[in-house]
């Protein structure tokens, strides 16, 4: 079976981390989030990996060249203009001519849960679609799904407002589909999401909402990617250092992932944040619950709270970085 994974986008929302990186890029557990979802899919022998780009990706590009990815052949469909994960979903089939089912999966999700039974649940209902569906606490930011007792999909809630969703599965970007409904894809750049599965589900079609148990990330944001970061390495029940990280013996370094080649130097603290690669923590500094790009210098004794630094941005000696700041990459503040 074949999955096309949908990496066209430009990852806005997670400015400024992904104006030097593409965001399947982006470390999660000091590996790219592409990885995790590779090897996911590897794992329950999927075969092929189609990947669905934009146009100036070549980072993307080097990263993942066509070929052999273990057992997974990549496979590369560049896309010349915007065309939204409706059109670009029948570009990679036109192009790339997957055989039979095959699944489309958004590029800036991590996930977790057993695709055998996803795909078996599919096949057993006659499914022309079927979408992975995860419960979380609030839904209110995302595509809401309501099912009923046959799991069917009887209609969609985009974004509720908080308190009032009449759900709490939301669609976590992992599709099954029948190779007909490619035809049925409106023309022009056009989401899925609004077009062809309401319009399934009002003719009632056979479209089944498989949920599951298990992790699940939206990366959208930043804050949604260092919440994941956190949950895996609670999962770990240790801090995740990558290769050559330096740590001084009297630092403190509790809930974070920090990348390889990065040092934290004497009485430092770095709390539930995400350090990529490179990045110096000089003596003292306190580093919570915020995220700093590859080669990010934080001066001694400075404080980052709650921030996200962009790439080679640099924090002087004592200087503070308050809540929900951005600093841009290359930025000096103090």
């Amino acid at each position: 079976m074949d999955a096309i994974i949908l990496v066209g986008g430009q990852g806005a929302r997670l400015r400024p981390l992904t104006l030097t990186r593409h965001k399947s890029l982006i470390p999660i557990a000091n590996r790219p989030a592409l990885d995790h979802l590779l090897s996911w899919l590897s794992s329950f022998g999927i075969e092929r990996a189609i990947l669905a780009m934009g146009q100036s990706q070549e980072d993307l590009v080097r990263g993942y060249p066509e070929g052999s990815w273990g057992s997974i052949t990549i496979t590369h469909v560049v896309e010349h203009e915007r065309l939204e994960s409706g059109g670009a979903i029948r570009n990679a089939v036109r192009t790339a001519k997957p055989e039979g089912p095959f699944l489309v999966l958004n590029g800036d999700i991590y996930v977790d849960f057993d695709l055998q039974a996803a795909l078996a649940a599919h096949h057993r209902t006659n499914a022309r679609l079927t979408l992975a569906l995860c419960p979380v606490i609030d839904p209110s930011p995302f595509g809401v799904a309501i099912v009923d007792s046959n799991s069917q999909i009887t209609g969609f809630v985009e974004k509720p407002p908080p308190g009032t969703a009449a759900s709490d599965l939301v669609n976590a970007g992992v599709w099954l589909f029948d190779p007909s409904l490619v035809q049925e894809i409106p023309p022009g750049a056009v989401r899925v999401e609004e077009t062809l599965f309401p319009s399934l589900v009002g003719r009632r079609e056979n479209v089944l909402g498989y949920c599951f148990e298990g992790l699940w990330a939206d990366l959208g944001t930043p804050a949604r990617y260092l919440e994941l970061s956190q949950s895996l390495v609670k999962r770990s029940g240790a801090p995740l250092l990558g290769r050559a990280v330096q740590v001084a013996e009297d630092a403190n370094i509790e809930g974070s992932a920090i990348g390889a080649g990065s040092s934290v130097a004497e009485g430092a603290h770095v709390t539930g944040s995400v350090l990529w690669e490179d990045v110096r923590v000089e003596a003292g500094a306190r580093i919570k619950d915020s995220v700093l790009a590859n080669g990010v210098t934080i001066g001694a004794g400075a404080v980052v709270s709650g921030a996200v630094i962009g790439q080679g941005a640099n924090v002087t000696v004592g200087a503070q970085v308050q809540q929900g700041e951005l600093l841009e990459p290359g930025e000096q503040r103090g």
